[in-house]
């Protein structure tokens, strides 16, 4: 099975969340680091992709039209995820129809492998995209959603949240991660674990030990000082969730950023 991940942030860290939760059933491969263009994917199947895998996990990241639709053609996705859409990479793009477009490029490769599709509707782009296919939505305190998480909490210790799903008893996950725009990482992946056939309720201590992935609010303890590394993400929506997490830190706080 190939899944397909793209989003104008967001990607990497479904990416991993997916990785962990599906490993504890599958045998899975996933492109490492920031491995999501043409030349990385192909590098990943070539040296790494073994007969004995089940599943592979795809991140795909494009600064420009037709970038998805190239790795596509490659890979093939029968699952597909769109996990945000932003104003990235716009000296390229021109526009955010534009982007818009490169990203459904995906569902567009998806529906042609009579695949399914999972759709971050908390973004108002991916949700008022209309597409003809099937497709589970997933988001935060909206029970219209497939996977809804509500009863959110966020603190330095971690995140707390109940998961809903459609016609299925709640399910409360509490995980070491910072970081409250996490939530609706996490029900994405546990909505495709799940529709793979790992049951939500078995992933709770998954969920738990679950770390955030490097330099995207990762949490380095140092002596009497916490460090927040968020070096990795630029883009607005991110910096301003970081802003909000660091709030949720006790003491003095320092702000150390060379601006986007």
């Amino acid at each position: 099975i190939v899944i397909g991940i793209t989003g104008s942030y967001g990607k990497t860290s479904v990416k991993n969340y997916l990785y962990k939760m599906l490993s504890t059933k599958y045998n899975v491969l996933v492109t490492p680091k920031n491995y999501n263009t043409t030349m990385g994917v192909v590098k990943t199947i070539r040296e790494d992709l073994k007969p004995v895998h089940q599943i592979f996990i795809c991140e795909m990241g494009a600064t420009k039209p037709n970038d998805i639709k190239e790795i596509c053609d490659i890979v093939n996705p029968k699952i597909g995820v769109i996990t945000s859409i932003g104003p990235q990479h716009l000296e390229s793009f021109k526009s955010i129809d534009n982007i818009i477009k490169t990203k459904f490029e995906l569902a567009d490769s998806v529906k042609s492998n009579g695949g399914v599709m999972f759709l971050n509707y908390d973004n108002e782009y991916i949700a008022n995209k209309k597409i003809e296919m099937k497709y589970y939505t997933y988001g935060v305190e909206n029970n219209n959603l497939d996977y809804n998480a509500f009863n959110l909490t966020s603190s330095q210790k971690g995140l707390t949240f109940t998961l809903k799903k459609l016609n299925s008893e709640d399910i409360e996950f509490k995980t070491k991660i910072i970081g409250k725009h996490n939530i609706v990482n996490l029900t994405g992946a546990i909505g495709i674990s799940d529709y793979i056939g790992v049951l939500p309720n078995t992933l709770i201590p998954t969920v738990k030990n679950l770390k955030n992935v490097e330099h995207r609010l990762e949490l380095i303890n140092h002596g009497k000082l916490n460090i927040i590394d968020n070096s990795y993400n630029s883009n607005p929506i991110s910096s301003k969730s970081a802003i909000e997490t660091l709030g949720t830190f006790e003491g003095t706080k320092i702000i150390v950023t060379p601006g986007l």
